[in-house]
């Protein structure tokens, strides 16, 4: 069984949160005390994660199942699936493969497929992360780096506290696994088959999900709208969270 974060509320629209790779079900707490006075909130630590077992097989395809397994022991009907990073392409799985399952979407700074093309740009990401690891770091020796990297030019101590203290707490063999799982992801073939509402939200100062990639994405979604946030860079929520919020909160509305 899953672990996740919950308003307990029920009988009311669900909300489905789902963390990237150097997160945890915790990444979403603001968004959480913004949305559990309207919503039934869950934010679900993937496999691996916080306090949810560690899982067989590691994929995103097994990601996605697991979740869409999950979700329906709860007697979730028509949830928003809301992912960003890792969790954005197993939102993206979950869509291609069960088409009516969700009422709509939320993509937050991902990709239809895990880098380009050039063999040589996957292997720098994957050695990137992972040597330290092998020569002997910790979670913790490599997290305020790696937190720094991928926020953008407006450095907020707090945000990169946060989110290096939820890395820290990920078990290396955890986060070797998901960013090995990125290495064969691809849907692009299948955006075209989604059809219902997506959000699609970058920062304009993303490298890890560039912005120029979601908003191609975007035109290949028919019901899709396209907001790219000035300043920011992969961690949109902890970044600029009254605009992340703002946004999700209108597209909901507009449903």
């Amino acid at each position: 069984m899953l672990n996740f974060i919950s308003n307990s509320v029920e009988n009311k629209k669900a909300i489905i949160f789902i963390h990237g790779i150097a997160s945890t079900s915790e990444t979403f707490k603001n968004q959480i005390e913004i949305f559990k006075k309207d919503y039934s909130v869950i934010s679900i630590d993937l496999p691996g994660y916080g306090k949810s077992p560690e899982p067989l097989e590691v994929s995103i395809t097994n990601y996605a199942e697991t979740i869409y397994k999950f979700l329906l022991s709860k007697n979730i009907n028509k949830p928003i699936l809301i992912g960003h990073s890792l969790g954005g392409m197993i939102v993206q799985e979950i869509l291609t493969k069960y088409i009516s399952f969700a009422e709509a979407a939320v993509l937050i700074a991902t990709s239809a497929k895990f880098g380009s093309n050039d063999l040589s740009w996957q292997n720098n990401f994957i050695n990137a992360r992972l040597k330290p690891l092998e020569e002997g770091k910790s979670m913790k020796d490599i997290s305020i780096k790696a937190v720094t990297n991928i926020i953008g030019s407006n450095k907020n101590q707090k945000t990169i506290t946060f989110a290096s203290n939820m890395m820290a707490s990920i078990s290396k063999n955890t986060y070797k696994s998901a960013i090995l799982s990125l290495i064969d992801f691809d849907v692009r073939h299948k955006l075209i088959n989604i059809a219902i509402p997506l959000l699609l939200i970058s920062g304009d100062e993303d490298k890890q999900a560039p912005a120029k990639t979601m908003k191609s994405m975007s035109k290949k979604i028919k019901n899709s709208k396209y907001i790219e946030i000035k300043n920011c860079g992969h961690l949109i929520h902890l970044e600029k969270p009254e605009i992340f919020n703002r946004s999700i909160k209108e597209f909901i509305l507009s449903l």
